[in-house]
């Protein structure tokens, strides 16, 4: 459990810069990535191998290619930190993160889209979804 708190200041950090300035500290995601590695080398997450944590990478490199294909409609940072969070929680449940943040944030933009809050063209930050989406994991 105490992973996953680790795991959630680091998110939390870059959540609040993504909601606030549009922007991902990189340097805390970094810091963040080699924190989970050293946990995974020194064996505070179980046996974990080299498939297992290149797998867990694979949401991430997702979203890097989604950001390319997209001309960065989908940014960078986004990719980042699923790369963060694939290294300290596994590829399963670094999707099942994705998913709930990506279930969350349609059912919001859907509700301001439909009261007239936004525009279709608004750009919506995703880390602050990653982040509830987190919150949805660790209670499941």
């Amino acid at each position: 459990m105490w992973i996953e708190m680790v795991l959630f200041l680091f998110l939390a950090v870059c959540a609040v810069f993504d909601g606030f300035s549009r922007r991902v500290p990189l340097v805390v995601v970094w810091l963040g990535m080699l924190t989970a590695a050293g946990l995974r080398i020194g064996g505070a997450m179980g046996e974990t191998g080299l498939m297992s944590a290149a797998l867990s990478l694979l949401p991430g490199a997702g979203f890097f290619l989604l950001g390319f294909l997209t001309k960065e409609k989908v940014g960078y940072g986004d990719g980042w930190a699923l790369l963060m969070i694939g290294l300290f929680m596994g590829i399963y449940r670094c999707f099942l993160i994705l998913l709930a943040g990506l279930m969350v944030e349609s059912a919001v933009v859907i509700v301001l889209l439909a009261i007239g809050k936004v525009k279709r063209d608004r750009e919506i930050p995703f880390l602050p979804f990653l982040l509830l989406g987190m919150g949805v994991a660790v209670c499941l």
